[in-house]
């Protein structure tokens, strides 16, 4: 591969798409670059084989594509590539983009072009912060719905226990056996105020010694105390 390596690195210098190494170069701050496409049955050696001419890698990661039954070989549809320096990043992007991919004709990726762009600005830790959360919310919400189906199972459980107890007394007591029924609770209300006059006028009081023509119902007054709580 050591060969192979050097092979591919000549042949880019020869094309003008890359240069020799300068040792200069600082490699303090790493680029990254995004494969939008990867080629056909190209794994990450393979990929690194052809693009490690434009400078040191220090990691790649390409995405999966889910496997079909007439392809055994693992397909991958997207990557990112994170070169030791910038420089070397840009140079990949700018000389890769919209080429032919290198190799023969008895290659599978044959006659496909790279579709490669530099993404400046972004560090290896922002491309998967938002899937390591995401990963997270999946875990919580998974833990969620264990809890939940514990709990239901609890409850399933202790009905079915209640059941089988009550299957038991009824066989065990007989004729003596009572169910059960759930307790009903009235909750207590308020007489309304159609309430209380019906109320006043079932009542059999008469009017106060003195007071003519004097009515529970008609006397505004009465009925204000009344309700209010001042009588």
């Amino acid at each position: 591969r050591g060969g192979l390596k050097k092979g591919l690195f000549w042949v880019f210098v020869a094309r003008g798409l890359c240069e020799p190494m300068d040792s200069n170069i600082d490699t303090s701050v790493p680029g990254i670059v995004y494969f939008s496409s990867i080629p056909t049955e190209m794994n990450v050696s393979m990929l690194k084989e052809h693009i490690s001419a434009f400078g040191n890698i220090n990691r790649v990661y390409l995405v999966p594509k889910k496997r079909v039954r007439n392809r055994p070989k693992r397909q991958y549809e997207e990557g990112w590539v994170e070169f030791q320096d910038k420089k070397s990043a840009k140079k990949a992007a700018t000389r890769l983009n919209c080429t032919e991919v290198l190799g023969g004709k008895r290659k599978p990726w044959y006659g496909e072009l790279w579709n490669v762009r530099y993404l400046p600005k972004v560090s290896w830790g922002d491309l998967f912060a938002m899937e390591r959360q995401d990963e997270e919310l999946r875990r919580i919400s998974k833990d969620r719905d264990i809890i939940m189906a514990k709990k239901q199972a609890r409850l399933f459980k202790s009905g079915l226990d209640s059941y089988k107890l009550e299957a038991k007394l009824r066989v065990s007591r007989g004729k003596r056996f009572k169910e059960r029924h759930p307790l009903e609770l009235e909750a207590h209300q308020k007489p309304t105020a159609e309430e209380m006059e019906e109320r006043l006028a079932r009542s059999s009081r008469t009017a106060p010694e003195g007071i003519e023509g004097f009515s529970a119902l008609t006397d505004k007054t009465f009925m204000e105390n009344l309700f209010s709580g001042g009588l």
